[in-house]
């Protein structure tokens, strides 16, 4: 017992020490916690006073080389004064020794009166000295207050890019502008290696530093592989600097007789309106006399009038009823047992992640699991049936057990002893026949808007005790757990608010450290390198000017490990120009097309250059890329459109800065046959439309509209590769001799017939320049010509339906209306299963007012895609099968002939559906009609063939309502109509070779919309064009529409303020900006004009016209010789010329004698 007692009191000492020493233990690890912390505290402000004093250094070394160069700038200046001065006075030295020496004869010559003195021929010989020496003094403070603004200008822009820049809360001292960037230049010899150390010294670090804080680099460090020669780069300044100076005797006379000439602003109006949608496709409508007053009070009045608020009702609780449709079965090839149409799953329920991603195993889990929702045999018919209970004798208030006893009953007495011949599927689709005609549904409205009151459920028993029997389990509906305590505090998981909330998924990679240790493992991963820089560019933290500084930094890291990626470049290089000077943007894009030669950066370093020669510089060394590239194996299509493409940017940058002669060179040159000329590197088709672009050319002084965004008046790339008409109206518009012109036409086709293909083909590929030569032939009434060429062409290619239409136009305008007839049904006998030619037959009977002899044709056109059917069956019948209509029980599938397989016949399916909906809208009810065009809209893919439909639809609603009794309502439904083609219709189009870049072309809507407006009263012109206005903002051909209706109007004021709208809307559009500034001129808005002449040039920096328009404007307000000479200069430093506009008449001899 004493022996345990001691234990036990040294058991109680030694339990007091361990608590004691615990206490100490924990005391000692918080001065631990805490000296640690401070000492990450102290590592954080050594950090910032690092980067501080490292940020001030390089500010202390910018201000010191801004010093170098503003010394070696004024030391430059001092000399070129001094020089100056030492020229002068040799000129005077060598002025006084000229006249010393001068003979008495001379010197008679320069007195006034032969009885001058001595003294009054030295003071006249003073006071010319001083007149000179008083010229070359205002020459040279000219030069010096241009180079002054030149430097105010860069130092605006560098002071503009600063102000953004954050400053330092701590740290509050002055600091030097941060845009000079000539620190940012590397020594890549001495530097080299600098940033693989790096990486190398800080991964035996604890902590990885980031790249803002490792480095701070703007520019990969990549050495030039072939730096271009200094002549080249500095071709471009010495050019501006060497061209002689123009205007230096400006004749104000004959500027102000060259703006007297200039277009009016009615002349404005009606030429830039004349294009917005070609003549021959213009459609012209029945006007609807309507009371206009009386339709817009009815809808004021149902706009005021309220709906109330009910309950959401979403399109999806019908989505099951689409297996009644026809198409579920003949479209969509399913089955009605397809569990993704018949199921149980219940909406609102959670479904098993076990089973979702495996199996199960727990026999007692309440939830919803996939085994659970698919449906039985009985409970297939069930469903089906539920749609309408009254055909099983039962209503809403049936209980389930009614409702599948009388299933089981009605199923058994339908199918009777066939019950067991016929498939689960076999038996569902007549039991869905059963109830689609109890409902009287005529196919294909056979789905039901409304929420069924009954559908089958999963039944199974609640959870019981353990207790129970297993035989037990499987009574009594499915419970699914959903604790109700828990669901009013649950978060909406999918109420995305800001990028950090996470939804159900998250990426490892989406935080800025993340995918810094991401590339740092994957170095080659260009995706991931672009994620960070974006992620840096949107980050919320400092600056807008350091998140560029961020970006560029990590690009550059980029390019360093994928130097020949062209996609990470084109980011780095348009993201650069936002904060490099022009010096070193242009070194970047040299390095970019040494390591990356590709097509994409090639036109990021062209769309970087500002100037004329610039620009034409570029572009001549992207021929000679491309040119390169073309001897290769690369896609031949692909490169001739390349080539294309760069040829007319080039001519067309000649033409927007005022040099006409240089672009039909560059031209001409480029279509010349030989090896080394870009025509041969062209495809034929290629070739085709480079031959119509000169022939424009030469005719118009332009290149073809149609290949460009109308909404953009610049060089740009192209965005239409379809063939075009030129525009010739009349006999006059033909500038060029009429025989030279087709003598050039005849060379086009020569150089792109290839003789390698058939002639068919070949007739294709060149039918551009055949139709335009057909036409020109018509405008020059050689009717014999134009017949004789069609025919010839005709023989190689007679399914042609192109030539065909130009055939019967020429021989109905020679007033041959038979020869005509004969043109359409001769093509129809020789092939009757071309659905296109007999599409454009039904419509030349039409237009001849003869659609009485359209249905015995048709009989004709489809017996030939059938054996033997055309006694059994009607016409109409027939092509409502060949479209795939459901056809009754009755009809008998009647067989294809032999040659006709599915590839051919789905190739006439779009014609098909044309020539339907054109039967039916002459020889049926008008709802029939309506129900064909409606189809026909439903089941056409090829936006063509949609546009055509919807033009054919419009027509026909339009001479319905003219003839109808309820003109009111009708006009109503009609505008609903033209409202719902407008906003259906697409107007995105995908750019040539282009899968990623869309261009916006309202072509289409145009035409509908003047269609419109041919239908309703004028007086409603304006309102019509105002509210499609508001919808359209950026359709420049209906802005254009709407301010030549309110000229009609004499709404002058109200089209000056609509112009000044549209130049902000539409700001690269030439015709508004001339549209606006004539306005101003008009109302002698003189100030106003100067600042839309300063905006639009802002816009538009090389376009000749507008500098043209500028100067003869200043011109004609007697402006002062000083500023015209200021103007043009200014003109010449972006390079544009102007000796061509200035000179009109000369320009227009040399492109007549051209």
């Amino acid at each position: 017992r004493l022996l345990l007692m001691k234990d036990e009191s040294v058991l109680k000492h030694l339990l007091q020490q361990e608590a004691k020493k615990r206490e100490n233990v924990r005391i000692a690890e918080n001065k631990i916690n805490k000296l640690a912390e401070q000492l990450q505290a102290t590592e954080k402000i050594l950090n910032v006073n690092k980067m501080f004093l490292k940020k001030l250094q390089e500010q202390i070394h910018k201000v010191q080389q801004r010093v170098t160069v503003k010394k070696a700038l004024a030391l430059k200046y001092g000399e070129e004064l001094a020089r100056a001065k030492a020229v002068a006075s040799k000129e005077i030295g060598k002025r006084k020794l000229e006249q010393d020496h001068l003979g008495p004869s001379k010197m008679l010559k320069l007195e006034n009166s032969p009885a001058s003195s001595p003294k009054k021929h030295s003071a006249e010989l003073i006071a010319l000295e001083k007149k000179r020496l008083q010229q070359l003094e205002y020459e040279y403070a000219l030069k010096i207050q241009k180079l002054k603004e030149a430097r105010a200008l860069q130092t605006k822009e560098q002071s503009n890019i600063a102000s953004h820049a954050e400053d330092e809360s701590e740290f509050a001292l002055p600091q030097p502008s941060l845009h000079d960037l000539t620190q940012d230049k590397l020594s890549l010899d001495s530097e080299e290696n600098y940033f693989d150390d790096e990486v190398l010294s800080n991964s035996n670090r604890e902590r990885r530093r980031s790249f803002r804080e490792s480095n701070s680099f703007t520019k990969p460090n990549l050495k030039h592989m072939d730096t271009p020669k200094q002549e080249t780069i500095n071709k471009l300044s010495k050019k501006a600097s060497e061209e002689p100076e123009l205007f230096l005797g400006l004749n104000i006379d004959e500027l102000k007789k060259l703006y007297a000439k200039a277009d009016s602003l009615k002349e404005l109006l009606v030429k830039s309106t004349a294009f917005i949608v070609p003549k021959e496709d213009l459609l012209h409508g029945q006007e609807i006399s309507v009371d206009m007053d009386f339709v817009t009070s009815q809808n004021k009045q149902t706009e005021v009038k309220p709906f109330p608020f009910g309950p959401y009702h979403s399109p999806l609780l019908v989505f099951k009823s689409y297996r009644f449709s026809p198409y579920f079965r003949t479209k969509e090839k399913l089955y009605l047992s397809s569990v993704t149409y018949s199921n149980m799953i219940e909406p609102k329920q959670c479904f098993c992640r076990f089973d979702l991603t495996g199996t199960c195993n727990d026999d007692d889990c309440q939830w919803q699991h996939m085994k659970d929702c698919t449906l039985s045999r009985k409970q297939l018919f069930q469903d089906i049936l539920s749609y309408n209970l009254e055909l099983i004798g039962c209503s809403e208030k049936s209980t389930d057990e009614e409702i599948s006893t009388a299933t089981e009953k009605y199923v058994e007495k339908l199918f009777g002893i066939n019950r067991d011949r016929m498939s689960v599927d076999q038996m569902a689709v007549l039991l869905a026949s059963n109830v689609n005609e109890s409902k009287s549904h005529t196919p294909p409205f056979t789905t039901w808007k409304d929420k069924r009151k009954w559908r089958p459920k999963y039944w199974r028993k609640p959870l019981l005790d353990s207790s129970s029997g297993e035989e037990e389990q499987f009574i009594g509906p499915i419970k699914y757990a959903h604790p109700a305590e828990h669901k009013k505090r649950a978060p909406a998981l999918d109420a995305v608010v800001t990028p950090d909330d996470v939804r159900y998924f998250t990426s490892e990679t989406d935080d800025i450290s993340n995918l810094e240790a991401s590339v740092q493992e994957n170095p080659c991963d260009v995706q991931l390198w672009i994620k960070l820089a974006y992620k840096y560019l949107n980050q919320n933290e400092g600056s807008s000017s350091e998140c560029l500084d961020s970006t560029l930094n990590v690009l550059a890291r980029a390019l360093e490990n994928n130097k020949e990626n062209p996609e990470i470049w084109c980011h780095y290089l348009r993201l650069f120009s936002k904060r490099g000077t022009k010096e070193e943007i242009q070194e970047m894009c040299e390095t970019a097309v040494e390591y990356a030669r590709s097509y994409e950066i090639w036109w990021t370093f062209l769309n970087l250059e500002n100037s004329f020669d610039g620009k034409d510089y570029v572009c001549g060394r992207m021929l000679q890329f491309l040119m390169e590239m073309a001897r290769g194996e690369e896609n031949p299509n692909l490169l001739s459109f390349q080539l294309l493409e760069t040829l007319l940017y080039r001519v067309h940058l000649s033409l927007y800065t005022g040099r006409h002669q240089n672009a039909l060179v560059l031209l001409q040159n480029a279509l010349k046959s030989g090896d080394q000329k870009i025509s041969e590197r062209l495809t034929v088709s290629d070739r085709c439309l480079a031959w119509l672009a000169y022939i424009h050319l030469t005719e118009f002084g332009t290149l073809p509209v149609k290949f460009y965004d109308p909404a953009s008046v610049s060089p740009s790339r192209i965005m239409n590769k379809e063939p075009f008409l030129i525009p010739w109206e009349t006999a006059k518009d033909v500038k060029t001799n009429p025989d030279m012109l087709l003598a050039l036409f005849e060379d086009a086709v020569k150089t792109c017939t290839d003789e390698n293909l058939e002639a068919e083909k070949r007739i294709a590929i060149c039918f551009p320049l055949y139709r335009n030569m057909i036409a020109l032939l018509k405008l020059l009434e050689r009717w014999e010509s134009a017949v004789e060429l069609c025919r010839s062409l005709l023989e190689l290619c007679p399914d042609n339906c192109q030539l065909l239409e130009s055939l019967a136009a020429l021989y109905l305008q020679m007033g041959q209306s038979e020869n005509a007839y004969k043109v359409w049904i001769g093509a129809f006998e020789k092939n009757p299963q071309n659905a296109e030619v007999f599409y454009q037959l039904c419509k030349f009977l039409v237009s001849q007012e003869r659609s009485s002899s359209i249905l015995p044709l048709l009989q004709d056109f489809v017996a030939a895609f059938f054996e033997n059917a055309c006694q059994q069956h009607s016409p109409m019948d027939l092509l409502r099968y060949l479209l795939n209509f459901p056809m009754p029980i009755e009809f008998t599938s009647p067989f294809y002939k032999e040659n006709l397989t599915d590839d051919v016949v789905n190739q006439q399916i779009p014609y098909l559906w044309q020539i339907y909906c054109l039967c039916q809208s002459l020889h049926a009810s008008v709802g029939e009609a309506l129900d064909a065009y409606e189809a026909a809209l439903g089941a056409v893919m090829q936006q063509e063939t949609v546009q055509n439909i919807w033009l054919d639809y419009l027509v026909f609603i339009n001479s319905k309502v003219v003839g109808s009794n309820n003109r009111v309502q009708e006009f109503k439904l009609f505008t609903d109509l033209v409202n719902r083609c407008l906003v259906t219709v697409p107007t995105r189009y995908p750019i040539p070779f282009s899968t990623a870049d869309y261009w916006t072309n309202y072509e289409f809507h145009n035409k509908v919309i003047l269609f419109y407006l041919s239908c309703i009263p004028k007086s409603q012109h304006s309102k019509t064009l105002e509210r499609l206005c508001s919808t359209m903002p950026a359709n420049p051909g209906l802005a254009l529409r709407l301010l030549l209706q309110y000229w009609e109007e004499s709404n002058v004021q109200i089209l000056k303020l609509q112009a000044k709208m549209f130049t902000y809307n539409i700001p690269t559009c030439l015709a508004i900006w001339k549209i606006a500034i004539a306005a101003e001129c008009f109302l002698m808005g003189q100030r106003e004009v100067h600042h839309l002449y300063q905006r639009a040039l802002q816009k538009l920096p090389l376009c000749a016209t507008l500098w043209k328009d500028q100067l003869l404007f200043e011109a004609s307000g007697g402006g002062k010789t000083d500023n015209l000479r200021k103007l043009v200069s200014k003109c010449q430093e972006v390079g544009v010329s102007l000796d061509e506009l200035l000179n009109l008449n000369t320009y227009r001899t040399e492109s007549k004698n051209h």
